[in-house]
């Protein structure tokens, strides 16, 4: 019986993988649910982001129980011995690969980019469908950066995870999404369309992020 049980744990451990997964997909639709450009903290795209991050570091986030003193509860090593539990897991992990990732994410992809044409003949952006499709596109490499960030055998690892995705984003996504705003700020006033300076201030903020971020916690 305590066989069967650590096959189950086994299984659900191996599991993380593939519902992180799942919860990037998620992710990307409820960014475009969202706006695309923005998104809500605390909505759908930061709480799949989140839950992406918590199935990847699980299994060494399990290490805090050792630590509090609660016996070992599950054992080491990947290997399931019960021939149906393992089936179960390759089966699942296998579905998740081969058909959500591989073909239902590049379908969705494809719908945003066809949303991108209805938004700009009804009058409206077409980035953020756009923005949507890329990060759809781009699930296995965010999942492979994410999973990059969650060290082995580190309790924090969920806090390492979350503490490296703010500094990515404020180290590499700010200062693109400062350079789109000049961009889209040179535009309208090309085109004497009015919210440009609101563009530009938008851009002296994302640029601006990590040096706010350090003087509030000097503040503090």
């Amino acid at each position: 019986m305590p066989s069967l049980l650590y096959d189950v744990i086994r299984m659900l451990l191996l599991l993380a993988g593939p519902a992180a997964f799942v919860c990037l997909l998620l992710a990307g639709i409820a960014l475009r649910k969202e706006g695309g450009t923005v998104f809500w903290v605390g909505g759908g795209f930061s709480r799949h982001m989140t839950w992406a991050v918590v199935f990847l570091a699980l299994e060494p986030t399990l290490i805090w129980f050792q630590f509090l003193g609660a016996p070992v509860f599950f054992p080491p090593g990947p290997a399931i011995s019960n021939a149906w539990l393992a089936s179960v897991q390759s089966g699942i992990s296998t579905f998740v690969s081969t058909f959500v990732v591989a073909r239902i994410t590049p379908i969705v992809a494809g719908y945003f980019v066809l949303r991108s044409v209805l938004d700009t003949t009804s009058g409206t952006g077409p980035l953020p469908s756009i923005l949507s499709a890329m990060f759809l596109l781009a699930i296995s490499s965010t999942h492979a950066l994410i999973d990059g960030w969650t060290p082995d055998a580190d309790r924090f690892s969920i806090s390492f995870g979350l503490a490296a995705m703010w500094n990515y984003v404020a180290s590499r996504i700010f200062p693109i999404a400062a350079g789109l705003a000049v961009c889209g700020a040179i535009v309208c006033f090309a085109f004497n369309r009015s919210g440009y300076l609101r563009l530009i201030a938008c851009a002296g903020g994302f640029l601006t992020v990590s040096a706010l971020w350090v003087l509030i916690n000097r503040m503090m």
